[in-house]
């Protein structure tokens, strides 16, 4: 994963050591100087997957069903309904878990939502502006059986 950057330059920010990552990842809080990671870590492009891998952190107990006696199969279907079902319910409450871990460290509520809509805002008008430039100019003015072509730079 690439350093985040800005037109000024590449932010820089503290990240947390292996013992303050395993302590935010259950849920803890995370000292000042780590604020700037924090944010980033919940608004970055892969804020869903590093969602998943703090919730994979509370799962590993899950792996004690295992000690369970019985058949094999038994003890490892228990484990993997488990983790179906804790998969399906922190899908299902993953901004909602997001925002309010970004609160818990001092953010505004709808903060994180409100910096990725912008960077998608930001990448779709990218994209649209590649999209027009290339075909506005790879195209003909006006098509003779569709009649004149409509410019969406008009809009």
């Amino acid at each position: 994963m690439g350093e985040p950057s800005t037109a000024a330059g590449p932010v820089r920010f503290r990240r947390p050591d292996p013992l303050r990552w395993l302590w935010y990842a259950v849920g803890g809080t995370l000292p000042a100087r780590n604020r700037p990671w924090v944010l980033w870590d919940l608004t970055c492009r892969t804020w869903v997957l590093r969602h998943f891998a703090r919730v994979l952190v509370l799962f590993l107990p899950f792996w004690l069903l295992l000690l369970v006696p019985g058949p094999s199969s038994l003890r490892f279907s228990m484990v993997a309904l488990a983790y179906v079902t804790g998969l399906y319910f922190s899908l299902s409450f993953l901004e909602d878990a997001c925002e309010r871990r970004l609160v818990k460290h001092g953010f505004p509520p709808g903060l994180n939502r409100r910096i990725r809509e912008e960077s998608a805002r930001r990448d779709r008008a990218e994209i649209a502006e590649l999209y027009v430039a290339y075909y506005l100019d790879a195209e003909p003015a006006a098509d003779p059986e569709r009649g004149p072509r409509h410019d969406p730079r008009a809009d």
